[in-house]
């Protein structure tokens, strides 16, 4: 799968069930687009979320 950040408007929805499972309860952030992750692979340019 590629990165959060570089999927098509299609591919998200084709694959809606997979991403929710990838957003939920986000340790990331990317600094280039601020989409969220469990994990930083899914992401172009992660940054970890301070709590």
């Amino acid at each position: 799968m590629k990165t959060l950040c570089k999927l098509t408007k299609n591919e998200l929805t084709t694959d809606f069930k997979k991403i929710i499972k990838i957003v939920k309860k986000p340790k990331f952030i990317c600094e280039k687009c601020a989409r969220v992750a469990k994990d930083k692979e899914y992401l172009c340019n992660p940054t970890a979320l301070k709590k």
